[in-house]
């Protein structure tokens, strides 16, 4: 719209402030005084030269000038901007729709001057705001002194500690490259040995065939004899067991018969000292003839795995020739006892003693016909020649692999193949020494190496010392943690479940620190988090917030975004340093 001569004089004039005495028009900038002076026309030329206007038109609230500039102290042009004075303070620019527009914005205009015509009324704060201005001002040149205090100091101990670490980069690699060579001389001796020690394997491994081919098969069947022995002899001893303990459980105690006293007792010190041969006797009892034909059957399948191995074969073959001594000598032993109870006193009627002699002429009569048909099975397979092939065959197993010491055949042999074995394990042990040392050396060399030729550690080493150094801030739900260009961590404090943020990077724009390809996300991307610093003299984390999902911005104040001495002589004890590092291009800080 536009306004009487009176409404113009008020726009046009009102006073901002003055220059050599002259008023300033409403919201405008002072350095930009002199373009708005009228020509000798009365005209006013828009700042972009897109046309002139009369003069009087100039924050008339009606935007003529396509680039706003006529209407300096109005709302009117959309592209406008208004000029806030703010004395006490610092000048402030702001757009012009937010001129007028009920809003006090001191923000950008603390002298409320952007509202000189609302409904409401913006009291001048410029004092207030600027003093905190100056006192923030004065805080944050505190803390950059002391940042750059800490920054030299960081410096200092970065260029000490790299001369330290080079030293002991040269020390490690000599020690690596004495140990490349114990190493390889181990590596030499112990090949030479087991070379050696194959070749007397292969050598026992062809024995050990031929033996197979002659042994083998006379082996196997002689085991088989001895377990089909072994079925019937086993029930022997669970039958003379089951009875002698019927009679220690069953006779007339009051009866005081001598001989059933003595076997009684002497059975029962047998009993005591092998329980688990009555539960034996007793599940032989409980299971008929079908449950223990399919047991008898299970037991040698068990023993048939060993049949295709002559050194297990033969080893079936002790155990079993070892059993049947033992169940025999049981059988000997309980049959003794059997036979005691004939001597008992017939007078006395006790009906436990005279049931058991009488099962034992039953038992007897069993048993030789039972032991006559084991002998006619040993005839017809010729069991003698089998146990003699299984005695050829013993020894000479025993000697290329033993079941015990006792087992060997030739003492002088067997101190050989010890002695072989202990040359080789001791090889193999020092070759492992070595080879960890080795490893632990280029480990060392290698971590060195890539921290002090390929670590980016700033333009001074001011990372240097401070290297892999965490530091952790808690949010209340979660406590994280940041450490200096190795890994950053999110922890849920209530059950310490640890998220990944990512590892350290690259430095980005402003030496920001990135660190990426963190734990992924449900649904979503790989956790990164980036850390900008504020200069200080202490390196704390004191924000992380979450701007995108999982995808994080945290800050670190410390003395890393501070500035070092323009002055050269006060970088570092006197000494300006520049530091190159392989393959890095450093900015400044």
């Amino acid at each position: 719209m536009r306004v009487g001569l009176v409404s113009q004089l008020v726009f046009l004039y009102a006073q901002a402030g003055l220059i050599q005495g002259k008023p300033v028009l409403r919201g405008l900038d002072p350095r930009l005084a002199s373009r708005y002076e009228p020509s000798s026309d009365n005209m006013f030329a828009c700042l972009d030269g897109s046309q002139r206007i009369p003069f009087g038109r100039v924050n008339d609230d009606y935007c003529d000038c396509a680039d706003g500039s006529d209407e300096p102290g109005t709302s009117a042009c959309p592209n406008g901007t208004f000029f806030c004075a703010n004395a006490g303070h610092v000048p402030g620019t702001l757009s012009a729709s937010r001129v007028n527009d009920g809003v006090c914005d001191y923000d950008v205009c603390c002298d409320g001057s952007d509202e000189w015509d609302s409904l409401i009324k913006c009291p001048n704060r410029c004092a207030e705001i600027g003093a905190k201005r100056r006192d923030d001002e004065e805080k944050l040149a505190l803390a950059n002194d002391a940042g750059m205090r800490k920054l030299q100091e960081l410096v200092a101990q970065g260029r000490e500690l790299r001369q330290t670490k080079s030293a002991e980069l040269e020390h490690k690699r000599a020690e690596l490259a004495k140990a490349e060579q114990e190493y390889s001389v181990a590596e030499a001796h112990k090949n030479e040995l087991e070379q050696i020690q194959r070749d007397h394997e292969t050598h026992n491994a062809n024995t050990m065939q031929q033996l197979t081919t002659e042994y083998l098969e006379p082996v196997v069947q002689y085991r088989k004899e001895l377990a089909a022995q072994l079925h019937i002899l086993r029930a022997h001893r669970d039958t003379l067991i089951r009875l002698l303990k019927a009679v220690r459980d069953g006779h007339n105690v009051e009866f005081n018969d001598e001989a059933v006293a003595k076997v009684v007792h002497e059975y029962g010190e047998y009993a005591e000292a092998l329980p688990y041969m009555e539960e034996a006797a007793q599940a032989y009892v409980d299971e008929d003839s079908k449950a223990r034909k399919e047991r008898e059957l299970h037991m040698d399948r068990d023993s048939e795995e060993d049949d295709a191995s002559l050194v297990l074969c033969v080893g079936a073959v002790d155990i079993a020739e070892n059993e049947l001594r033992t169940v025999n000598d049981d059988i000997s032993v309980l049959l003794g006892w059997m036979r005691d109870l004939e001597g008992y006193n017939r007078n006395y009627h006790d009906l436990a003693v005279k049931g058991a002699v009488v099962a034992l002429a039953d038992f007897e009569t069993a048993r030789e016909r039972e032991m006559s048909d084991v002998s006619s099975r040993h005839e017809a397979a010729n069991i003698g020649e089998l146990k003699s092939k299984y005695e050829e065959a013993k020894p000479l197993v025993d000697a290329i692999a033993p079941a015990d010491e006792s087992a060997l055949n030739s003492e002088e042999e067997n101190a050989d193949t010890d002695d072989l074995e202990k040359q080789v394990a001791d090889a193999r042990s020092q070759f492992w020494d070595i080879q960890n040392e080795k490893t632990r050396l280029t480990n060392e060399v290698s971590n060195l190496r890539e921290l002090l030729e390929e670590k980016d550690l700033g333009p001074h080493d001011e990372f240097l010392s401070l290297y892999k150094q965490c530091y952790s801030l808690d949010t209340g739900e979660y406590t994280y943690e940041v450490c200096l260009l190795d890994r950053a961590a999110q922890i849920e404090n209530k059950n310490n479940a640890r998220q990944n943020l990512g590892t350290f990077t690259e430095f980005g724009q402003n030496r920001e620190l990135n660190y990426r390809n963190g734990a992924k996300c449900w649904n979503g991307p790989e956790r990164s988090i980036t850390v900008a610093f504020e200069c200080a003299g202490v390196v704390e984390l004191v924000e992380v917030k979450e701007p995108e999902k999982c995808e994080y911005r945290a800050v670190m104040t410390g003395p890393f975004a501070c500035q070092l001495p323009v002055s050269g002589s006060e970088v570092v004890d006197g000494e300006a340093e520049e530091h190159t590092v392989k393959e890095h291009v450093h900015d400044e800080l």
